[in-house]
Parts: C-alpha cells; sequence; structure tokens
C-alpha cells in the first residue's frame, strides 16, 4: 500500500479529527488568487485600545455620518463610573445592533441571552444579534454561521449577520431569501473578499466613505476573539461576522450536494478502481494501478474545486478519496494472499512430484 493514498485519504476526509476538511483547501486556493473584491456594502472601524470614551467618540462620529446599520460588537457588561457617555451614545446611534451571547439549554434544546450590555433593555433596544459560532468544539474553523437561535419562550435570537442585513433592508428581501432556505447552517463565503478598515485615529478624515454603509465596530486585535477560519489561522470575530454579513446581503450561497450523492460517487471510483485490479494480468499491474489512483485523486480535486468556484456546489470528495485508499488497500491484500497461495500450491507441487519421481526409479 502507498503511503500517500493513505495519508491523502485520512487528512481529507476526517474533518473532526483533524478540523480540516478538503473545502478548506479550496477556500484556501481561491482566496490566494490575485484577484480580490472589495466589499461596497460593510465597513469595520477597530476599535484598537479604545476605552468606554474612545468608543462612545467612534458611535458619535458614526451616528453623524448616516450609516444604514451599524453593528457594535462589544458588551459592556457590569456598570462603571462614567457610563452616561456611552449609554448616551448607544442611545443616539441610528439603525444599531448590540451584541449579544447566548447559551443552550440542553433540556429543551433552545436558547437563551447569556450575557448582554447591561443597558440594553433600559434604552429599549430591540435588535440584538447572537455573535457565538457554532462550532461543537472551542479552537475549531469556523466554517458557517447559523441564522437563528430558537428561544426558550418560542421567539428567535437573530444572529449578528441577520440582524445586521435585515437592519440593512427595511424590506428584509436578502434575509427572507436567508430564510426561506431553512438551513441549520451556512457556509460563510470567505475567499476573495476584503473590507475598508477604519481606526479612531483615521475615522475623521474616512468619515464620508460611512455614509449609507453597513458600519461594523470591534476590536481586531481581540487575542480572546480570534479564530480559525479555511483560509487563515487567525481571523478576527468582527470580521468573520462581516463575511457572514456579506454572505447574506450578496445572496449567493454554497448548495452541498447530499451526502448519498457524495457515497455514490465514492463507490463508483472505488468500484472502477476494483474492477481494474482485478481484470489486469499484467505484471505492471501494480504501476498501472498506483497512476490510476494519483489521475483519480488528482480528477477529484480539479472537479470539486471547479464547482465550488463557478457553481457554489460543494462536493465531498473525502468519500471518494477515502474509499479509493480501502478498495486499493483491499486490492493489495488480495494480490497478496493470492501471491501467497500460489507459492504455496507450487510447493506442494514440486513435492507431489518429487515423491513420483522417486516410486518410478524404485
Amino acid at each position: 500500500m502507498q503511503p500517500f493514498s493513505f495519508s491523502a485519504a485520512s487528512l481529507l476526509s476526517s474533518s473532526d479529527g483533524n478540523d480540516f476538511t478538503i473545502n478548506d483547501f479550496y477556500n484556501k486556493v481561491a482566496d490566494n488568487r490575485l484577484v480580490s473584491t472589495l466589499d461596497s456594502d460593510i465597513v469595520i472601524i477597530d476599535i484598537a485600545d479604545s476605552d468606554r470614551d474612545g468608543i462612545a467618540d467612534i458611535l458619535e462620529t458614526v451616528a453623524l455620518c448616516g450609516p444604514r446599520a451599524v453593528g457594535l460588537d462589544v458588551v459592556f457588561s457590569d456598570r462603571r463610573e462614567g457610563d452616561e457617555r456611552i449609554i448616551e451614545a448607544v442611545g443616539h446611534c441610528p439603525n444599531i445592533v448590540m451584541a449579544v451571547s447566548v447559551k443552550n439549554d440542553s433540556l429543551t434544546d433552545r436558547f437563551a441571552i447569556d450575557e448582554q450590555s447591561y443597558f440594553t433593555d433600559s434604552l429599549g433596544i430591540t435588535s440584538v444579534g447572537a455573535i457565538n459560532f457554532p462550532t461543537q468544539h472551542t479552537n475549531r474553523t469556523i466554517r458557517e454561521f447559523r441564522p437563528d437561535y430558537k428561544s426558550i419562550d418560542g421567539t428567535e435570537i437573530p444572529s449578528f449577520a441577520l440582524a445586521l442585513s435585515e437592519m440593512n433592508s427595511p424590506d428584509h428581501h436578502n434575509s427572507d431569501i436567508f430564510r426561506e432556505r431553512g438551513n441549520e447552517h451556512e457556509i460563510i463565503r470567505y475567499y476573495s473578499r476584503i473590507f475598508k478598515t477604519f481606526t479612531p485615529d483615521n475615522l475623521i478624515e474616512h468619515a464620508e466613505e460611512l455614509s449609507d454603509k453597513i458600519v461594523l465596530i470591534g476590536a481586531l486585535g481581540d487575542p480572546a476573539d480570534i479564530h480559525a477560519t479555511p483560509v487563515t489561522n487567525s481571523m478576527p470575530g468582527i470580521l468573520i461576522h462581516a463575511h457572514s454579513t456579506a454572505t447574506i446581503l450578496s445572496g449567493s450561497y454554497f448548495y452541498q450536494l447530499h451526502k448519498y450523492a457524495n457515497w455514490a460517487i465514492a463507490f463508483t471510483s472505488c468500484f472502477l478502481v476494483v474492477f481494474l485490479s482485478l481484470s489486469l494480468h499484467l505484471g505492471i499491474k501494480g504501476l498501472l494501478l498506483r497512476i490510476l489512483q494519483v489521475a483519480l485523486l488528482y480528477t477529484a480535486i480539479r472537479v470539486g474545486y471547479y464547482f465550488f468556484i463557478e457553481h457554489d456546489v460543494v462536493i465531498n470528495f473525502s468519500y471518494t478519496l477515502l474509499m479509493l485508499t480501502f478498495g486499493l488497500f483491499a486490492c493489495d491484500i488480495w494480490i497478496g494472499m493470492t501471491t501467497i497461495f500460489k507459492w504455496i500450491a507450487g510447493l506442494f507441487s514440486k513435492s507431489d512430484k518429487s515423491t513420483a519421481n522417486n516410486i518410478y526409479i524404485r
């Protein structure tokens, strides 16, 4: 068995064990292309090391620029002296969406708000968005986001991205299309997209660029809010929310091929390899099978990348890579066993001939 075939299949098919999928490879390759698109709807403001007064300055400036929506990815969980200014700035900022975190109730499989800014309710702010990322384990790659979270009282807590999208468009056109898809999770379109980013130091001189935009305000350098994504191992949470929001606004979603279709492709490829292995009777069968294996692996990756980039279709070829590995492994075992049996049969045949010759001589 060739080491290449085993390592390729085990690496590309075990997202739980290695937290890597073949689609991550497609994202990485696509993101490394020379072509990138500057998002025309979303602007990011990095709060850097601003305190609450500094964040109030940012909000006051943003409020004067006429943004379509403002997403504040900061939670003021505790009351502090001098908070009157930040409370006033939040209250006077138009179309603002406040960040909340949610927690799951294991008994009902519903969610409740776990943490939010302490003054959210007193200001009567109803536009909130959950900033949680739907990963089963910490330090896992963020590939998807949830549209919303069903609360214990039956209402829905929208994700931060969905809340911003609904605030951006009063007719909810894009968000309605998004909801109609009915998916529990949506794949985030990361690759080849960049956002204008400003800091408190250069915000005033670029104030006109905030007009009629979705403005996301948060920390780009907070170590506690850095996550792995398919395109980089260290992306700030505010950028992930920006990509999620842009995915909804663009209306360009990925469609995942059904798992049964993925398995059908895998079994067909495996059958082809096994059939050729049993049909060929050449001395170079092993070499031909290895060449075929590499060709099929390359073809699977190229076809998957083409459909991923050109048609927004996610084909999970990890099943194919895994089945090709097991198929060739089974062929190797079969060839090895038949060789051993032929060798043993040859030994018995020689022994029988030797006995017959001895009898003839006597």
